[in-house]
């Protein structure tokens, strides 16, 4: 008896280590999970939202834990203290990453130009002087004259100042044509509403479309599309995280799900635009069904070919890629304003790996 019991016991630990490793569908034959970081309210943190309630993730047997952040240099900062493994960030936080922590860029998930806008009251002098003297876009408000000197709310080191001094180089303006009033979009937005400053740069989920949606009130004086400022958001990974081996897995299967998700949201509007709703509130965010709805189809998620090509494909005349290319001209911009340093451009080259991407596009052939 004892013998058989012994035997049982044997049997009973195998089948529980069997099951252990048969965990996750999609042939994981382990369990993996990763601390990932975004942006509270953006876009490009949707689909690892909706894959984490929907349960993908869990299925190929990862589990994540997510932190927000308010923007991208505030979330890069947290990495040194190796707070997470892999982010989502707009251009902000790609360039504070990879120049400031060491971080490495993998990858571009969507397009980053169609949530940011500028606004100014529609008794400014800026409104005032209504279109045609922009040499960027004819289509955006003011002239130099009008712009000189007003009082700018914006989140420094961001996309959102990138589209400020992009309006203003069409003007043949310097950024130091006017007042900078550094804040994050959020408060920036309130403080706007209380009177505030005089322009306002503010990106989807802080209050862009509740300005657009109060014509007699404000006015959209410039956005991402007309100043062309290109932008993009990206996939960031923790140096540490992505030379451990089993991190670098965890990775592979949470992108593999990102794009399945993203197709997944294009694919089901109506119901992904519920889970954008319940994802604003958890940060903090209020937003109507139609603002939801106007916020989805703001910007486009890229697909697995279409990032696996911006990352592998040289740009014209240059021997780095599309993306890359792309983003060395936003940091090029910042060092001529004065946000970065000219050592800077050194610091931020070899960063990108397309390493991760290419695998999953093969292994997805």
């Amino acid at each position: 008896m004892k013998k058989i019991v012994s035997m049982l016991a044997v049997i009973s630990i195998m089948v529980a280590i069997l099951a252990g490793c048969g965990a996750g569908s999609g042939g994981s034959d382990a369990e993996y999970s990763l601390t990932v970081s975004g942006i509270g309210g953006s876009l490009n943190f949707i689909p690892v939202y909706i894959a984490e309630q929907e349960g993908w993730l869990e299925e190929e047997g990862l589990e994540i834990d997510s932190i927000m952040f308010t923007n991208g240099p505030v979330q890069m900062e947290s990495l040194s203290s190796d707070a997470w493994d892999f982010g989502f960030t707009g251009v902000g936080g790609v360039l504070s990453g990879l120049i400031g922590y060491d971080a490495i860029n993998v990858g571009a998930s969507g397009t980053d130009d169609g949530t940011q806008y500028v606004f100014a009251r529609n008794d400014s002098a800026i409104v005032q002087a209504g279109t045609g003297n922009n040499s960027i876009d004819e289509d955006i408000y003011g002239d130099a004259e009008s712009w000189e000197g007003v009082n700018v709310l914006a989140n420094t080191g961001t996309v959102l100042q990138y589209l400020l001094n992009r309006t203003l180089e069409g003007f043949d303006l310097e950024s130091g044509a006017v007042q900078f009033t550094a804040m994050d979009a959020p408060t920036a937005y309130s403080a706007f509403l209380a009177g505030e400053g005089d322009v306002v740069v503010l990106t989807g989920s802080s209050g862009t479309f509740n300005l657009l949606n109060d014509s007699e009130n404000y006015t959209a004086i410039s956005s991402g599309t007309m100043a062309e400022t290109g932008l993009m958001t990206n996939f960031i990974a923790n140096s540490n995280s992505y030379e451990d081996p089993e991190k670098y897995e965890a990775m592979k299967i949470l992108l593999k799900v990102y794009f399945e998700s993203a197709q997944w949201i294009m694919d089901n509007p109506d119901e992904a635009a519920v889970y954008m709703r319940d994802f604003a509130e958890e940060n903090g965010i209020d937003m109507d069904e139609e603002t939801i709805k106007r916020y989805l189809e703001a910007d486009q998620y890229y697909s697995l070919e279409e990032a696996y090509e911006l990352i592998t494909t040289d740009a014209e005349d240059s021997d780095v890629s599309i993306m890359e290319q792309r983003i060395a001209e936003v940091l090029d911009f910042f060092i001529e304003h004065g946000n970065y340093q000219a050592e800077d451009e050194e610091n931020f080259k070899g960063k990108t790996d397309p390493k991760l991407l290419t695998e999953i596009y093969e292994e997805a052939e």
